[in-house]
């Protein structure tokens, strides 16, 4: 059951990108096909930025994991916040280019003019969120690391379904595409405060002990 508490959350962490791209598209297309175009530019561009963050979050999780069951709660928040700052370096370096070179980027996939200067709007506005994302991103992969995949998957659902997909929705009724390009800043600063506040109440747990043995040997350690 413990294998299935982690897989099943993880297999669904999966499967919400694609849930959120299909329901953007449902609510760009009643403006133009081509903020649909550059909605999957942005997408394999953003690829480029979080793969870098995935990687360091990937190094993490066993390091996070042992020393969480080993009881060195103070290395676990020490390793927390060390990879917290490698991302959001990682995440400014993203933000920066996205609003020095926004056409270059979009120029990479399309030469299309009217897509171009739609892309260089969509990315300066989405990349204002990069920095805050590291947040979510890291705590979320912490929580993996920690074999709490159900606590994972809420910031998931979150940065996916329940904050952005309503926001991009209300906000394009006000503000059009736009208003969809809006919604994924607001989304992560509101995932951010939330990933926080689950991921610290999440690690204040005592991580379980295998079984008593095990429990006993640690302490002997000690």
């Amino acid at each position: 059951m413990k294998l299935y508490s982690i897989g099943i959350p993880a297999t669904l962490n999966l499967a919400l990108p694609s849930l959120l791209i299909s329901a953007l598209n449902a609510i760009l297309v009643a403006f133009s096909e081509v903020y649909i175009l550059v909605l999957g530019i942005y997408y394999k561009l953003q690829t480029f930025i979080y793969l870098l963050a995935n990687g360091i979050v990937q190094g993490m999780r066993p390091l996070i994991g042992y020393n969480y069951g080993a009881g060195e709660n103070k290395r676990v928040s020490q390793i927390y916040k060390i990879v917290l700052c490698m991302s959001g370096i990682i995440m400014v370096l993203g933000t920066v280019i996205c609003l020095l070179i926004p056409g270059q980027l979009m120029g990479l996939f399309t030469h299309t003019k009217a897509t171009i200067q739609a892309g260089e709007t969509a990315l300066r506005i989405i990349g204002a969120g990069f920095i805050v994302s590291a947040v979510s991103v890291t705590s979320s992969g912490a929580l993996e690391g920690l074999g709490k995949g159900t606590p994972s998957l809420l910031i998931f659902l979150c940065r996916y379904v329940v904050v952005i997909i309503p926001a991009a929705f209300l906000l394009s009724r006000f503000f059009g595409a736009v208003g969809v390009w809006n919604a994924f800043w607001i989304t992560e600063a509101i995932t951010a405060i939330i990933s926080i506040c689950i991921y610290y109440k999440a690690i204040a747990k005592p991580a379980e002990p295998v079984n008593g043995q095990d429990e006993r040997r640690h302490t002997h350690r000690r």
